[in-house]
This record gives structure tokens, C-alpha cells and sequence, in this order.
């Protein structure tokens, strides 16, 4: 680009941050009326289903919310990355994408960073969630996040009450006590009520979301920056007795989660000849399943006798700072866009307070902003998803497919027996950070 193209765009960033400070005030009461003739019509993808942006759209023009104009694209999480990829070699690629958190670290070059000369760092950090700063680079924000997506704690009533045990657990410790009265096997010992759905992989839906809130919860990030490079924490001998037998704060955490399939241990509750974890709980034959909190309605509809609840995930006893994952979708502007301020216009409306809080009243998303997780849930679903979300927090996951097959040979080595859990969890760091590198 000529020096005449660099001066433009400078004025013209300048000049939206100017205009952002004065759009944040007025967009909470943004009612006013726009005739459609100037606007573009902007192409955004994303994961989340189209259904709940057609709903969203539509409470807007309710709402007297005009001024903008998109057209948003669902696209299926296994074919979004080279889509996407496809469309802008061919110079067809969308404005924006609403992305999560595992997109940033491979596709980082593609994205538009907002200076923050026109979003400011202490804004950014004031309004949203704590885990959002995934998206804080030293240059500017690579994108605005718009809704939360935790995972959260299903439960089945009527077997909660069955093995009379009479509240769900809110500490990791009360799982092997609560394992031991819920799990049913026949006389051939093969499991026929589980209490959860722990220690496998490939049958366990949302395995290594699960597994990255245990190992955050002792503390450990899975990747983390080191002389401005980013590498794998997940292998750190960080065990403080500094003894050989003894297993890193992740590595336990792993442990923990892999006795459940084990049939020595008095917890043993899964196996991988069971059905998936999300069927079995939905035709009654497991207490716990951890989904995320976007998962209700879904479950709700498929089995509407289902007698059942939702509560947070439980920790550690000691930890002071809780943590889950969740996935924070946001809005994240295309380099090769040729509708950038159309688009950052768009993005402070659907971000703003009100209007994003439209969205999340209407779908089982919880919101990225502080501020409308602080306002009386509207009921008790909402409350579990809106603290949920306060703690929630990712990685930057360098490729989800990849990082997802060394999760699980992880874990199948331990449960098969083929590898000590130490060991296990050192090749899979190692392996995180070739990709890494």
C-alpha cells in the first residue's frame, strides 16, 4: 500500500475511535431508524446456528434496531477452517467470522487487529469476562467478544434420588463417595447405571473441554507464552515434592480423570464399550454429563421426560480461583475485507450492552459482558450458565482436530494400560508443541 493509503487509513482509525467512545453511550438506547441506502451488506460466518441469528435479527426489527445489514452463514465446525480458507483464495471470503478462541493461534495472519485507538485495552478488559483477554494482542484486539458458551454440570434427579444421595457434588472429592452409590453393574460386571462419563475419550462428548477444566483448575494454562513464544505447559514437572514417582499437577488431574475407566479403582464408573455420554444420559443410564450450557433446549427436546437439572462444574476444594472452559465467541473482522468500518460498526452495535443481551435472552448462550452477567438471572438455568461464564477460559489451541486426536491417544494409552500416566501426558505436551512450533 502507497504512503497516500497508509495516511488514509490512520485518519480513518483515528476518527472511529472517536466515533466508538460516542457509539458505546448511544447504542445501549439505540432505537433509531435508518433508510437502508447506504448500507452494505455484510457476510459474516460462524458455527452458531443459524436459526438463533435469524431469531436474533429478528427481535432486533422488534425492537426498532435498524441501521445495519448482514447476511450470516452457518457453517459446520468441520468444514469452517478450509471453507474459509478456500473462499478468500478465490477472493470470496466473508467480512467477518464469529469465532472461538481455537481459531486465533493458526489463522491469527487473516484476522483484522482493532488498534486500541479505536477499542481501548481498560475498555476491553472492563466489559468482558476474564478469559476474553485471549483476544488482547500488543497491538490491538484481534476480536470483540459477543457470547459465552460454558461448560456446565447435567444431572439426572430421579437417579440422584434412586441411590439416595441427596445434593450434587460442588467439590472434585465427593465424586469417588457419590461414584460408589450410583454406578450399577450386572452380575458379568458390566456397568449399568454410571455415575459419570469419565476416563475415556472417543465416547465422551466434550473429553478434552473436560479435561482442560481439570488441568486449569490445578493451575496449569496448557500452553503459555515464554520469550514471546508460545509453548506447551501441559508436561511442566510442576509436582512440589520433586520426587519421581510422583505426577505433575496436570498429570494428577489427568489421573483423576482416567481411574474412573479403570476397573481396579473403586470409582470405576465408564468404559469404552459403553454408548456415548450424551445418549446415555438422555435414555437415563447416567447421572452426570457435563455439555455445554448451549446444550439445554437440545436436551430438553429429546427427552422431555427427562427429569434433570444443571449446576456448575465442580472444582477443587482448595481453589480459590475457579475455572471451567468455555467457548467465547466473538467477532473478528477479515484483513481482506473491503467493508472494515461498516463492519466495526456492526460489531459495536451487536457487542453493546443491550443489544447483546437480546441474544443470550433468547438462546441458552450466556454473555461475554460483566455487566449483564451481574443482573439478576431470568431463571435458575440462567444463573448457572451466567456464573459459568464468569470463570470460564480457554487455550490457544494451535489446530482443534490435531490437539483433539493427541488428547485422546493420551488418554487411550493410560486407559489401555499401554502407557504410565506421566509418560502419557509428557508425549502429548511434546506433540502440542511441535505443532506450536
Amino acid at each position: 500500500m502507497n504512503n497516500s493509503g497508509n495516511s488514509f487509513q490512520m485518519i480513518f482509525i483515528a476518527a472511529c475511535g472517536f466515533f466508538l467512545v460516542l457509539g458505546l453511550v448511544l447504542f445501549a438506547t439505540y432505537k433509531a431508524k435508518q433508510s437502508g441506502e447506504n448500507l452494505v451488506n455484510l457476510k459474516v460466518w460462524g458455527t452458531i446456528s443459524k436459526a438463533n441469528f435469524s431469531l436474533f435479527t429478528s427481535k432486533l426489527s422488534e425492537n426498532g434496531i435498524q441501521g445495519f445489514s448482514m447476511t450470516y452463514t452457518e457453517k459446520s465446525k468441520e468444514t469452517f477452517e478450509n471453507d474459509l480458507v478456500n473462499a478468500l483464495a478465490n477472493g470470496a471470503g466473508p467480512d467477518m467470522v464469529l469465532i472461538k478462541q481455537d481459531f486465533l493461534f493458526k489463522h491469527e495472519n487473516k484476522l483484522f487487529t482493532i488498534p486500541f485507538t479505536n477499542y481501548e485495552e481498560r475498555t476491553f478488559r472492563d466489559n468482558f469476562i476474564d478469559g476474553s483477554d485471549i483476544y488482547i494482542k500488543p497491538n490491538g484486539i484481534l476480536a470483540i467478544p459477543f457470547v459465552t458458551d460454558p461448560l456446565v454440570m447435567y444431572f439426572n434427579k430421579d437417579i440422584f434420588t434412586d441411590a439416595g444421595v441427596a445434593q450434587v457434588p460442588k467439590n472434585w472429592s465427593e465424586f469417588p463417595k457419590i461414584a460408589g452409590k450410583i454406578t450399577k453393574s450386572d452380575a458379568s460386571s458390566n456397568i449399568t447405571r454410571s455415575a459419570v462419563a469419565f476416563g475415556e475419550y472417543r465416547n465422551v462428548e466434550n473429553a478434552k473441554e473436560l479435561i482442560s477444566s481439570l488441568v486449569f483448575q490445578v493451575g496449569n494454562p496448557i500452553v503459555s507464552s515464554a520469550e514471546g513464544e508460545i509453548i506447551s505447559t501441559l508436561g511442566i514437572d510442576d509436582s512440589s515434592s520433586g520426587g519421581a514417582d510422583k505426577l505433575s499437577l496436570a498429570g494428577s488431574a489427568i489421573k483423576f480423570y482416567t481411574d474412573f475407566a479403570n476397573p481396579k479403582k473403586t470409582v470405576y464408573s465408564w468404559n469404552r464399550a459403553l454408548p456415548n455420554a450424551k445418549s446415555s444420559f438422555l435414555s437415563e443410564d447416567l447421572a452426570i454429563y457435563f455439555g455445554f450450557a448451549s446444550e439445554y433446549s437440545d436436551i430438553k427436546s429429546k427427552n422431555p421426560n427427562l427429569n434433570f437439572d444443571v449446576a456448575n462444574m465442580p472444582q477443587l476444594d482448595a481453589n480459590k480461583t475457579k475455572s471451567v472452559f468455555g467457548n467465547i465467541y466473538s467477532f473478528s473482522i477479515l484483513k481482506n475485507s473491503p467493508n472494515v468500518s461498516q463492519a466495526l460498526s456492526m460489531i459495536y452495535l451487536f457487542t453493546s450492552s443491550n443489544i447483546a443481551n437480546i441474544f443470550t435472552s433468547n438462546t441458552d448462550f450466556a454473555s461475554a459482558r460483566k455487566d449483564l452477567l451481574a443482573l439478576p438471572p431470568a431463571n435458575s438455568i440462567k444463573s448457572v450458565s451466567n456464573s459459568s461464564a464468569l470463570m470460564s477460559k480457554g487455550w490457544l489451541d494451535p489446530d482443534y482436530f490435531l490437539t483433539s486426536q493427541i488428547f485422546q491417544n493420551m488418554i487411550e494409552d493410560i486407559s489401555s494400560g499401554r502407557s504410565e500416566v506421566g509418560i502419557a501426558v509428557k508425549n502429548a505436551s511434546g506433540q502440542i508443541d511441535n505443532l506450536l512450533k
